[in-house]
């Protein structure tokens, strides 16, 4: 059975419409992709520095070895750095520890302390030489 003419224009207004829809889905479509373009960035094009900014890092008790100096705790990472230190005396690893980790100036390490600012130094590079020792020895 061949269909009326009525069922041609019917079938022909559907699949105009159907065509106008497909058309604004695939306009709205291309308008989200370009808006996209313009206000999002891949990871893989951020600088590293972001990057690094972003990212979470678990953090084990296991991953670190853990210095106590004035009262505060130090994590040190790097487990051939943290056996350097250990080795050293006391007084000149917290000279290390104070300078390098809590970022305290040579005065603040000596009232602390209670010795002069240039014995203060003087310590510190006397640990820091025996600290490169320790670590060439163990390459």
């Amino acid at each position: 059975m061949k269909p009326s003419d009525f069922q041609k224009t019917i079938q022909c207004q559907f699949e105009c419409k159907l065509k106008k829809v497909v058309k604004g889905i695939i306009w709205n479509y291309r308008k989200e992709l370009k808006r996209r373009k313009n206000k999002e960035i891949s990871f893989s094009e951020l600088p590293d520095i972001t990057v690094e900014s972003l990212a979470t890092w678990d953090d084990y008790e296991t991953n670190y070895t853990i210095f106590n100096v004035c009262g505060i705790d130090i994590k040190v990472l790097d487990d051939e750095l943290a056996e350097a230190l250990k080795q050293l005396p006391e007084k000149k690893r917290n000279n290390v520890l104070m300078y390098y980790f809590l970022e305290m100036s040579d005065t603040e390490i000596a009232d602390i302390m209670n010795y002069t600012r240039g014995a203060v130094f003087k310590h510190r590079h006397r640990a820091l030489e025996t600290m490169k020792e320790i670590l060439k020895e163990k390459k």
